[in-house]
């Protein structure tokens, strides 16, 4: 069907999601900008077992992408954690990193709460509220996020500051020529904006395809964590429901509903690979596509000159895909009524 996107983002993007996508390159650019003046000197010389990334929803989704920094090439494992109190393994070996863009997500205080307890070096990101507060006044590092915005599309000002972090304390590497990394990613914002006529219309017919039908994303190993964030962009962007899963991982499980025929129908499958995968997993992945047939499916190359170029190519995609969707159905893309009504159920 001939859909004017530019017409129902005029309609139903009545809150500007759409510009925070615009943005996310130069907010992961501002981010780096303002690392290079965080004192960290009270923790730069510790030695730490591990990370715990303490967060929930759009500030979580940093800890997914960390750790598969650091399983391809970081000296420390990161974990993430998503919910109330702290595994019991966790001591005060272990860093925490507490990150809500609110400052006032109830879960990620009650564990940052029980990390100072233990007497944990904690780094807290926030654009202010309690976690603000209550790492300053346990003498902790608060790191000050840009606020004002929904946290799922201020990732370029979390996980910006996540990495950074990461790269500041040795545990992973940053990739050669930030910049010009920034560039490519901007060229592959523009090309995914589909209000501008110059841009590329992929993003609308994928939206369109997989439109009132079931959504699987599937990640080659390595880009693990663009699978989970692209079914929760579908969620709340989106406001479809959609799974994901992971080959190899798949191969085990998943792969065997896929060859049934009649489980297969109304299917719409969005598969993420990009060139650093793993041999015996394109091997895989070239059997399933060689062997499993459903309509549509998209087969997603992510670009890039590192893993985390490709990590964040992905980001780009499936943000504005959502978004895309969103429209389609008529929704405003940061509605999130039922998030609001269960936080008003909780604080009475």
């Amino acid at each position: 069907m001939m859909v004017s996107f530019s017409q129902l983002a005029e309609e139903f993007d009545a809150s500007g999601m759409l510009g925070h996508l615009r943005n996310f390159p130069q907010d992961l650019a501002r981010a780096w900008k303002a690392a290079e003046k965080w004192d960290l000197s009270a923790i730069e010389n510790q030695q730490f077992s591990g990370v715990i990334c303490l967060g929930m929803g759009g500030s979580a989704s940093g800890g997914d992408f960390l750790a598969s920094l650091s399983d391809a090439d970081g000296c420390l494992p990161f974990v993430a954690h998503r919910g109330y109190d702290l595994p019991t393994w966790v001591s005060e070996r272990w860093l925490v990193l507490s990150t809500s863009y609110s400052g006032n997500t109830e879960e990620t205080i009650d564990a940052t709460e029980a990390a100072i307890g233990l007497g944990c070096s904690v780094v807290g990101m926030s654009s202010g509220g309690a976690l603000q507060t209550l790492l300053e006044n346990s003498n902790q590092i608060w790191i000050e996020l840009p606020g004002g915005q929904p946290p799922r599309s201020a990732f370029g000002h979390i996980f910006g500051a996540q990495v950074a972090l990461s790269w500041k304390l040795g545990i992973t590497s940053p990739p050669d020529d930030l910049d010009s990394m920034i560039e490519r990613l901007v060229e592959a914002v523009e090309a995914c904006d589909f209000t501008d006529s110059e841009g590329d219309d992929v993003i609308g017919e994928m939206a369109e395809s997989i439109l009132n039908r079931n959504v699987s994303v599937l990640a080659t190993q390595s880009l693990e964590p663009t699978a989970y964030r692209a079914v929760c962009q579908l969620n709340e962007n989106g406001g479809i429901f959609a799974r994901g899963h992971v080959i190899p991982e798949m191969n085990h499980n998943e792969i065997v509903a896929w060859g049934e025929e009649k489980a297969a129908e109304n299917q719409s499958l969005l598969i993420f690979t990009w060139d650093g995968t793993h041999q015996r997993n394109e091997m895989r992945l070239d059997w399933f596509l060689d062997n499993i047939t459903v309509e549509p499916t998209w087969g997603l190359m992510c670009e890039g000159e590192s893993h985390l170029e490709a990590l964040l190519y992905a980001v780009i995609l499936m943000d504005w895909l959502s978004c895309a969707v969103a429209l389609l159905r008529g929704k405003d893309p940061t509605a999130i009524g039922p998030i609001v009504g269960l936080k008003e159920f909780l604080s009475q």
